[in-house]
């Protein structure tokens, strides 16, 4: 039997230390500033340059999904070795699972399976790791593919964000269009509900949002242990904040502290703040 490879793609922000010790490996998309200068996720673009340019330099930035040919290079170089689970960005959201599929029609008769993982960033994240884990284990495909279907309806992803700009721009608004043209001090909170975006509530104040972003996670965790991680664009104490509200009372043993990567914060743009969970 091969041993499994996990694949997934730069938009699950997972931090480098658990992409090695894991063993995933990662198929960066581009980001593209001013229509011109590309670059890959996480491999020519780091995070806090990324940031940067938005913030200090005013530049624009859209995103790309790898290629085809991007995702047939990765898995020829697995093959034949492994036997390859690739787990990916929201369909709803991306092509990324598009291209990956057309990629694996590339090799005939190969063990590939493409997965859409319903969810972006750490939501991604965490469902990566689960198989990942269970890879690590020895498990057999189906039964890490049997984990990740019955993981992905699980995963919950809220956040915040400074401005509902990055995401009308990047098209992937979705129904918080409605919360468009509130008063600045309105911070909307949105949540992934089958890989889309949709608002959850409003508040006053970026301090709230973060407040209410932890109070979130406990009433829907309803006392189950969970598997968690917080994540930011640009914004450590935000995201230090939600750890210190949580840590006392929600059953989490380590949480993960994320940060949002270009292609992910390139739609929700700097400020971002959000909390993601698995129950177990």
């Amino acid at each position: 039997m091969n041993k499994i490879a996990i694949v997934t793609d730069s938009t699950a922000d997972l931090p480098n230390e658990l992409i090695s010790q894991y063993g995933i490996t990662v198929v960066p998309l581009k980001v593209i500033f001013n229509g011109n200068d590309t670059f890959f996720d996480g491999v020519d673009m780091q995070t806090e340059e990324f940031y940067q340019r938005l913030k200090e330099k005013g530049q624009t930035a859209t995103t790309s999904q790898p290629s085809p040919a991007e995702f047939a290079d990765c898995y020829g170089r697995l093959l034949p070795q492994y036997s390859i689970i690739s787990i990916h960005i929201s369909s709803a959201m991306s092509g990324t699972v598009q291209s990956a599929r057309v990629a694996m029609d590339m090799f005939p008769g190969s063990d590939i399976e493409v997965v859409d993982s319903k969810s972006c960033s750490m939501g991604l994240g965490l469902l990566v790791l689960e198989a990942a884990r269970a890879a690590m284990l020895g498990k057999s495909k189906a039964d890490i593919l049997d984990i990740i279907h019955k993981t992905i309806p699980k995963i919950r992803l809220f956040f915040s964000v400074d401005s509902l700009k990055y995401l009308k721009e990047g098209g992937r608004i979705g129904k918080a269009q409605a919360l468009l043209g509130a008063i600045l001090s309105i911070k909307p909170i949105l949540y992934l509900n089958e890989g889309l975006v949709e608002p959850y509530e409003k508040v006053r104040g970026k301090t709230r949002a973060i407040e209410r972003l932890a109070q979130i996670m406990v009433e829907k965790a309803g006392g189950k242990r969970i598997k968690c991680c917080v994540l930011h664009g640009d914004a450590p104490e935000g995201a230090e904040l939600v750890l210190k509200l949580l840590t006392p009372i929600v059953n989490c043993d380590k949480p993960i502290v994320s940060k949002v990567g270009p292609v992910v914060g390139a739609h929700v743009g700097p400020g971002v703040v959000g909390a993601v969970f698995i129950t177990e």
